[in-house]
Formats: structure tokens, C-alpha cells, sequence
């Protein structure tokens, strides 16, 4: 109560009779005293529960190391039968070790979040809400310094705490860490407790269906799921593409790429310092409908066998039918292909589905909103990536598929640019992932516009942002303490989503969110948020053909103008783009040259060299993918610059042993190996280190597949000595690859030698011609 309102109701009570003065005074004194003391929620049993304005205070600062919270595994949906069960990690950052303490659950099954500022006030602890109902309280060991420990609370639906929530949607939920303190509020010594021993809390929701409330029923909200499927782990494949350079076996261009390796599935494991008896109270909250933090299967099946990221999510899409899929066409083959084992072994079970493909996408997620960003269509093209490789006609072109092609959004923003170029290479659907549309409206809606471009009408496909943004394994702030983990967003998620389900007018029947998943979404992660997603009575799946065919939200001037200006390409995708292009400018033209100027047929190896080209484009393809992350992209290149080298290394100069001149003249043989499937024609150059031993200049030969030929060059000496012959290939044209050869060459001349007796020759003549003129020259008279 403010200290004005008190000074005057002090004034008013002055009237009062004398005898009423003294019991006044102490009601004044009272309401002051109360007015100064701090917000705190009180459980049912008088426990004091910290309000959310206190949790954020245990540590004095925000720079101090304090214990964390994690929630691991929560019940997201609520019903009459479920209960309610949670379960944290604590962890101790600190130096110091941390004392035997207590978790606390507690929430406010009568509150009603009124706006979405409301539920983000409360997920950042900025607001203080009173959270008297406790659903349970668990003991958590001592921690070490470093270390952490797994605690679990389950409230079954027979409890009081969980009979209290008699109203549906998204309740605000607390979770508190008390080091010193068990679960029934005892002190607990520990001498060796070093650490920080504040209680700390995090911030999230429970979220209750309508299932068993007695309540006005509205129409449930659209909700469509989008799972690209895309392989993100694939790398070049050096044995491929060493094959397909000398034409061994049967390899073909797409083998170029290897696909990301299977991984063994495995059960869900306690983090370091945990309690394995945490896990082991079970409840109806328990039983599979929980959101995990603690496994990576990709399904329900608990067989070891290994699966791929993509054959897993491909699992995970025949389980959910309502999970719409939009595939790269170059990774769903092989997705397909790695899933047939698993889908063998469930069909011994009688479990077997197929997964449905709802779309497929621009060949190796080829990201358009960069090529349009850049604007560089020759660089493009001299790369090895034409206008032809990834139209909406290749897409399909690639896969069984027919039908509907979309082309999904890569690191930059759907410009009208990037939309123009979509349209021109036959998308006329492309999804707005992320930044499309900046405007926030009163209540969420339909995120389908249709924007008119030079090359047509475009339809973009937008994701309602605070979903997608979970969905995709991002908090809605860093100081959403409760999002740290895959359970907590999800917990968040659901309860988002009941929120917009709530939101006035109710015109759910005629709004459809969208939500797209990210390429390097977990396929567990799919499988939770599609699981709650088909438990929350409040949602109906939808289709993306519904989604595509629903009513336009904006089109026309309108959404010209909710579209993009700026495409935000970063500074830094672009040099890696850039250079990326540049390298593989470089090694196209390796194999380009080879083909011109070294075969000496290039058409008689069109199959071979259409391959190797195609086998470039594929790399290269790959390399300039929205989802290309640094270390596979530096792998595409350096597999592309191993095809173009591997091209020039298959014709080398075999070592010549030295060479022993004793006469003036002299052959050096020198032997060419060619390991490609075809003839090549090259010109074989030797120049030596000294002007008074030399060898013949250039020499052309023919060697035969997979064969070999000698060329000999000519030494000639003017005296003795040592010199080294280097010899290299050149093209045709004169310029030289491969490595080079070193020939040592020495030269010893002997009197035998036909110059020596000429010199021999000459001095005895004019020896004689000096004789002969000494004894007939005329004498002089003074001689």
C-alpha cells in the first residue's frame, strides 16, 4: 500500500473515538509493514515459492556463476488423465561444490496469459505472477564443482494440484533449485559446500487440453508442419571421383557425392553426475508423451540398426502423415534407398509406412536467394552451374516425383529480385523460412501472399515466426531461461500455440500457420513437436496443397510492399560464396583445357569427359547450397580441384635414370605414362642448367590408353662436366602441367674423341708452318 494512501486514511480515522485510536494504530502499522515487505507466492502448505521478480536476484549480479537449470524431459500437453511430470538438470558452473537441496515445481492453474507480451514477460522472468499451486518437490543431491545432477517431479492427475486446473491453455509454470534445503524443508549441513547456495528458477508453461473441461468448444486453429529434407552431413567422395578420373568401374556423377554416413541409434543416457533413479518414478506423464532431451532416435523403434539424418527423418514422416515433406531431389534417392532396410524390418511388425512427399525442391537446396543476391550469372556459369541445373523441370526431373515443385528459402531474404529469378526457373511457390514478413499484426494469420514479379505472380509461403523460430531450435530470447533445451522450447511451443488459438476474433477455420523445420532439425525433434502437435486438441494438422489453396493474406501493391527490400546476404557468405566460385572456375577449366588441348580426340571421349562434367557440376552444386556448412564446402572444392588436377595427373614422366655422355653427342630416352581411357597427345620439354651441355627442346608424342610411349632428346657436350636435364609436359598450345622430372647428366671426353684429334691435327700443322717459315724467311741486312 503506497505511503500516501496511508497518510491519508491516517487523517480520515482522526474522528475516531479515543478508545478506537490504539487498534487503528496497529492496523496502520500492520498494512506499512506489509507494503514493505516483497512479492512472494505461497504454496498450499504456507511453503514460500519466489516470484518471479526474486528468482533473477539469487546471485546479486548478472556477471556472478551461479547453478543453472535445465528441463530434460517435459509432459507437454495436459489432459484429465495425463498428469503432469518433468524432469531438470542442474548443473554447477561454479568453483565450488554445491550442498544437498531440493527442486520445486509449482504453477498457477487460475491464471489467464492475456497477450503475447504478457506470456514473454513471464518466460524472461520479468514479471511477477503468484505460482502458489506446488506439483511436487524431489531432493537433488550434493554437487560437485563442474558437475551436474538429474532430479524428477510427477504430479499424477489424481492429485490436488493437478484437480485445480479446471481451464484450458497455457498455464505459467516454475521450476526452483534450493542448495541446502530438501524436500522437506530442512536445512542440510554440509561442511564441504563451497558454492553459492541461493535458490535459483526458471520460467515455463503448462499447458492444459480441453479434454475432460467442461467448456465452450472453438474451432481449432490450422497448423502445418514442413519438414525439408535435405542431407546436410554429404561430402565429396575422393575414391568416386579417382575412379571416375582414370574410368574405373561403373561410376557415374552423382556417386561424386557421398552421402552423410549412418549412425547407430541410441537409448536415452544420464548426463554426467546424474541420478539414475530419477527416471524411474513413473506416472501417465511418463508414458511416451513426454518432450526428451536425452535421446537422438528418430522414431519409436528401439532396433539398433543405423540410420542416416535422412532416412531417419523419412522414418519419422511415415509415423506422422500429417508431416509434410519437401525434398532435395538429390538426397531423397538415396534417403529412400538407406531407409529400405529399416522399413523391411518394421514391416516383419506389420508397421511399415511409406512417407509422403509433399513437394520437392531446387536440386541440392541450390540457395536462389543468393545467386540473386550476388547477381554474377556468368561466374555462375563458369563455376559449371548453368540456368539449367536447377530449374523446377531438373528438380523433378531427378526423383519419381511429379507435381508440385517449391523452392525453399536460403541464407538471404525472398527480394523481389530472388522471387523474379524463383518464377524464371519455374517455381511459382517458393517458403519464406524466416524474415519475410516484418509487420506485427494483432493476431496471427494465414502467411500465404501472392507478389507480383516481371516474370509472373509468385506465391510465398511465410512461417508464423515465434513457432518457427522454436521449431528450429531457437529461443524466443536469450533470457528465456526455460528454452535452453529441445524439451523446454517445445514446452514453449505448445503453449504459444494455445495462446494464438485463443486470440480474438475467433476466425481459426480461416487462419493456417505454417512452421517449417530446420535441414539440421533432429528427426527426435520432429518427432516430439509433431507428437504434441497431434495430442493439442486446440490444432488440426493441415496439408500444404490446403495451406497453398487457402485465402490469400496479402497480394497485389500490398504484399509488394511486405516484401524485402534489403536481402541481408551477410559480409561473410559472401567472400565464402565468391571464393568458392573462383576455385571452381578454376578446376572446371582444368578439365575443360584437358579435353582440348591433351586428348587427341575429344569426341570420341564425349561420354567420358560429359561425365566428368557433370560429375563438376554436382560438386558444385553441392559446394553453393544454402545449407553447405564451411567444412563441406571446403570439401566440395578441394573434391572439384581433385577432379580437374587428377585429369593432368593421369599423364606423367616416368623417372629416367642418369645419363653418361663420353662423347659429344649422346640419347636420353624419356618415357610418358598415361592412366586415362583414352589417347592424349603432349608435348615433352627438356632444358638443362649449363650452356656447354644442352638437349634437344621440344618433343611431341601420342601416348595410348591406359598405355605408355618414349620420346628421345639429344644431348650434345663441348666439354666435361655435370648438368640437369628438367623435362615437363605442355598441352598443345605450350602450356605446361604435371610435375616435373630431373635427369642428371654427365660428361666425361676422351682423346679418341673426333674433336681431339682434329685439335691434335691442327697444332702438328702449325707446328710444321712454324718450322718451315723459320728456315725460308728472308733475313734482315742488320740481322
Amino acid at each position: 500500500m503506497p505511503f500516501v494512501d496511508l497518510k491519508e486514511r491516517w487523517r480520515r480515522l482522526i474522528a475516531v473515538p479515543f478508545v478506537a485510536v490504539p487498534f487503528v494504530a496497529v492496523l496502520l502499522s500492520a498494512a506499512m509493514l506489509f507494503a514493505a515487505l516483497p512479492a512472494t507466492a505461497l504454496a498450499d502448505d504456507g511453503t514460500d515459492i519466489a516470484a518471479s521478480e526474486s528468482a533473477d536476484d539469487n546471485s546479486g549480479s548478472d556477471d556472478v556463476t551461479k547453478p543453472t537449470i535445465s528441463i530434460d524431459r517435459s509432459t507437454p500437453v495436459v489432459t484429465d488423465t495425463t498428469g503432469y511430470s518433468i524432469t531438470v538438470t542442474v548443473s554447477n558452473p561454479t568453483d565450488g561444490d554445491l550442498p544437498k537441496g531440493s527442486l520445486t515445481v509449482a504453477y498457477n492453474p487460475m491464471y489467464t496469459f492475456v497477450s503475447r507480451t504478457d506470456m514473454q514477460h513471464w518466460a524472461e522472468g520479468d514479471v511477477s505472477i503468484p505460482v502458489r499451486t506446488v506439483l511436487g518437490t524431489a531432493d537433488v543431491p550434493a554437487i560437485k564443482a563442474g558437475g551436474t545432477a538429474r532430479a524428477t517431479v510427477t504430479a499424477s492427475a489424481a492429485t490436488d494440484a493437478m484437480k485445480a486446473l479446471q481451464s484450458w491453455g497455457p498455464k505459467p509454470l516454475m521450476v526452483t533449485y534450493a542448495p541446502g534445503v530438501d524436500a522437506a524443508g530442512n536445512a542440510t549441513a554440509d561442511g564441504n559446500a563451497t558454492a553459492d547456495s541461493r535458490p535459483v528458477s526458471i520460467h515455463s508453461f503448462l499447458t492444459r487440453s480441453a479434454q475432460g473441461i467442461d467448456t465452450a468448444a472453438t474451432p481449432p486453429m490450422n497448423i502445418t508442419l514442413v519438414m525439408p529434407l535435405i542431407d546436410t552431413d554429404r561430402t565429396a567422395n575422393d575414391t568416386a571421383i579417382d575412379q571416375l578420373v582414370s574410368h574405373g568401374g561403373n561410376v557415374t556423377a552423382e556417386s561424386v557425392v557421398a552421402a552423410g554416413k549412418a549412425k547407430a541409434k541410441t537409448s536415452g543416457t544420464s548426463t554426467s553426475g546424474a541420478q539414475d533413479d530419477s527416471k524411474t518414478a513413473a506416472s501417465p506423464a511418463d508414458s511416451g508423451s513426454a518432450a526428451d532431451d536425452t535421446t537422438d532416435s528418430g522414431n519409436s523403434n528401439s532396433d539398433a540398426a543405423a540410420q542416416t539424418a535422412t532416412s531417419a527423418k523419412l522414418a519419422v514422416a511415415a509415423k506422422h502423415g500429417s508431416l509434410q515433406v519437401i525434398a532435395d531431389p538429390t538426397s531423397l534417392s538415396t534417403a529412400t534407398q538407406q531407409s529400405t532396410a529399416a522399413q523391411s524390418g518394421s514391416q516383419a511388425n506389420g508397421t511399415t509406412q511409406q512417407a509422403h512427399i509433399a513437394a520437392v525442391m531446387q536440386p541440392s537446396n541450390f540457395d536462389i536467394t543468393a545467386y540473386a543476391a550476388l547477381d554474377r550469372a556468368q561466374a555462375y556459369t563458369q563455376a559449371g552451374i548453368s540456368t539449367d541445373s536447377w530449374t523446377a523441370k531438373a528438380a523433378l526431373a531427378k526423383t519419381n516425383q511429379t507435381g508440385t515443385t517449391i523452392a525453399w528459402q536460403g541464407e538471404a531474404d525472398w527480394t523481389s529480385q530472388a522471387l523474379t529469378t524463383a518464377k524464371k526457373q519455374g517455381y511459382g511457390i517458393v517458403i519464406a523460412a524466416h524474415d519475410f514478413d516484418a509487420n506485427d499484426t494483432a493476431t496471427v494469420h494465414t502467411g500465404k501472399y501472392v507478389v507480383s514479379t516481371q516474370a509472373g505472380d509468385v506465391t510465398v509461403l511465410a512461417e508464423q515466426e515465434e513457432l518457427g523460430n522454436l521449431a528450429k531450435g531457437k529461443a524466443t530470447s536469450g533470457d528465456a531461461d526455460g528454452e535452453t533445451t529441445n524439451a523446454g522450447r517445445i514446452a514453449r511451443f505448445v503453449a504459444q500455440s494455445a495462446f494464438y488459438q485463443m486470440e480474438q476474433p475467433y476466425a481459426a477455420q480461416n487462419r493456417n500457420l505454417l512452421v517449417c523445420f530446420s535441414p539440421t532439425t533432429p528427426a527426435a525433434v520432429i518427432d516430439r513437436i509433431a507428437t504434441a502437435v497431434e495430442q493439442s486438441t486446440w490444432l488440426q494438422s493441415g496439408s500444404l496443397d490446403s495451406l497453398i489453396n487457402s485465402e490469400t493474406y496479402q497480394s497485389g501493391d500490398t504484399a509488394k510492399q511486405t516484401v524485402p527490400t534489403n536481402d541481408h546476404l551477410s559480409a561473410k557468405r559472401k567472400s565464402r560464396i565468391e571464393d568458392a566460385l573462383a576455385a571452381l572456375k578454376a578446376s572446371r577449366g582444368d578439365i575443360e583445357r584437358f579435353a582440348d588441348t591433351i586428348l587427341t580426340d575429344r569426341k570420341s571421349a564425349k561420354t567420358w569427359v560429359d561425365t566428368l562434367l557433370a560429375a563438376h557440376t554436382n560438386l558444385a552444386m553441392n559446394a553453393l547450397s544454402a545449407t553447405a556448412r564451411t567444412a563441406n564446402v571446403d570439401s566440395f572444392v578441394a573434391g572439384a580441384k581433385r577432379l580437374g588436377a587428377g585429369m593432368f595427373d593421369g599423364v606423367t614422366i616416368k623417372p629416367t635414370e642418369p645419363v653418361t655422355v663420353v662423347s659429344e653427342t649422346a640419347k636420353m630416352p624419356v618415357t610418358i605414362s598415361n592412366s586415362h581411357p583414352y589417347p592424349v597427345r603432349v608435348q615433352v620439354s627438356s632444358l638443362t642448367d649449363s650452356m656447354e651441355i644442352v638437349t634437344s627442346r621440344l618433343s611431341e608424342v601420342t601416348v595410348p590408353a591406359n598405355g605408355e610411349a618414349q620420346v628421345t632428346f639429344a644431348i650434345r657436350v663441348a666439354t666435361s662436366g655435370k648438368a640437369v636435364a628438367h623435362v615437363t609436359l605442355q598441352d598443345v598450345e605450350g602450356r605446361r602441367f604435371g610435375g616435373e622430372q630431373d635427369t642428371s647428366i654427365t660428361s666425361v671426353l676422351r682423346i679418341s674423341d673426333k674433336t681431339g684429334f682434329v685439335i691434335i691435327g691442327l697444332s702438328v700443322v702449325l707446328g710444321l708452318l712454324g718450322l718451315w717459315r723459320q728456315f725460308n724467311r728472308k733475313k734482315d741486312p742488320d740481322e
